[in-house]
């Protein structure tokens, strides 16, 4: 009102300097979170690139068949579930390497039995001393006989023979083991006569069901041979072939002699060893290693004999059997 003026002069630096301040500090802060998230990222990375640097080199030792590198990277990430899994699959390859070799080990030991199997029995079941016996038998009846009991005879021997020549198929059906084991039973009843009776029964089932030759006439050969010896009066066998609950039960049953007990443990143990000493029982050897070989351990026989009373050779096998064989 009376035109008074107040003037004020302040210097700019002043005036700038607490805000000059304040953005120092505020560049600095962002610098240092800066250089933080760089060193977390730089961290990060290089602990994420060391782990996978890690799994590679084992992958490239599991490359090159070290099947025992094992990976030991832990963590709840993804890489931690690589790793478990990566555990995980050499384990399971270990496996598959393992039941392969176990395989090719079990089938190249069914193929040597399978190529030795036709020498074998021919040695054991269709050998000189029996040819000799029942040809002897033949010759003794024809002087007292008429010729058509003699001509079935041979017509007998002549299949039984031309059958085990033909084993080399590697599988035949119950059917044909029994036509088999029959004609070795009548020749067997024209040679002992009223000695030996025998029964023979198989489910319908079962008759196409195929199985590897030669497993049934040698435990109804066994029965006959050791089931006459120090045995008075008739010594009858049954031959049993049932099928229960897609399981078939072979079993050849005798009231022959029988055997004792330390005898029947020496026999377990020489057919489920590893090697033949007892000539007399290689057919019997052979039919065990042929079934635990094909079909499984829990398949091999199992003999039960009580002395002086008879004995009893079983064994089972698993329905639809020719998947197997």
């Amino acid at each position: 009102m009376n035109s008074l003026k107040v003037i004020s002069v302040f210097a700019t630096k002043n005036i700038v300097k607490d805000a000059n301040t304040v953005s120092m500090i505020g560049m600095i802060f962002i610098i240092l979170v800066l250089v933080i998230a760089l060193l977390f990222v730089y961290i990060i990375s290089f602990l994420t690139s060391n782990r996978l640097l890690r799994l590679s080199k084992h992958l490239n030792k599991l490359a090159l068949g070290d099947l025992n590198v094992t990976s030991r990277i832990d963590g709840n990430d993804e890489i931690g579930q690589l790793s478990r899994q990566f555990n995980y699959m050499v384990k399971s390859i270990n496996e598959l390497m393992t039941q392969v070799v176990e395989a090719t080990e079990q089938n190249n030991q069914l193929e040597i039995a399978q190529k030795e199997i036709k020498l074998k029995m021919m040695a054991s079941q269709i050998n000189p001393h029996f040819l000799f016996n029942a040809l002897e038998s033949i010759r003794m009846k024809a002087h007292i006989k008429g010729e058509a009991e003699i001509a079935n005879i041979v017509r007998l021997l002549g299949k039984l023979m031309r059958k085990s020549l033909e084993i080399g198929s590697g599988k035949t059906t119950f059917r044909a083991e029994l036509e088999m084991v029959r004609s070795y039973l009548e020749i067997q009843k024209f040679r002992y006569g009223d000695r030996l009776a025998f029964q023979i029964h198989i489910d319908p089932e079962v008759e196409k069901m195929y199985i590897p030759p030669l497993i049934i006439q040698p435990l109804v050969e066994n029965a006959i041979v050791h089931g006459l010896e120090n045995k008075e009066g008739t010594v009858r066998v049954h031959i049993s072939i049932r099928l229960v609950e897609n399981i078939v039960q072979i079993r050849v049953d005798d009231n022959g002699a029988g055997i004792t007990p330390e005898r029947l443990a020496e026999v377990m143990q020489f057919i489920c060893g590893p090697e033949e000493q007892e000539k007399s029982r290689i057919g019997m050897r052979n039919v065990h290693q042929r079934l635990t070989l094909t079909y499984g351990e829990p398949y091999g026989l199992q003999i039960k004999s009580v002395y002086g009373e008879g004995t009893e050779v079983s064994f089972t096998l698993p329905a639809g059997g020719d998947q197997h064989v």
